[in-house]
């Protein structure tokens, strides 16, 4: 499994289970996939329906590794930046 917003990887659903991924969030009205617990803190929050969603001020600013892109390789430079001001002891 990888994080749908940064890409980072972990071996097994246990594993994330227990690490405290989450199994999918929304993005404005499309479901994407896991998120990682790094990603779940900096970048979404509980909605008012109480599904996870991307926070309002990154809305329309992500790219996620779930959706179809024109190139291949796509710079998450902002993302890991603002994960790593909340976490910065999580840098791999």
């Amino acid at each position: 499994m990888r994080c749908t917003i940064c890409g980072i990887r972990i071996d097994s659903e246990d594993n994330a289970v227990e690490e405290g991924w989450i199994p999918y969030f929304c993005g404005g009205e499309i479901e994407h996939e896991v998120a990682c617990p790094d990603c779940t803190q900096a970048l979404l929050q509980d909605g008012k329906d109480g599904e996870m969603e991307v926070k309002e001020e990154f809305r329309g600013r992500l790219k996620y590794l779930d959706e179809k892109a024109d190139e291949g390789w796509q710079d998450y430079s902002d993302v890991v930046s603002t994960v790593l001001e909340s976490e910065p002891g999580k840098l791999n």
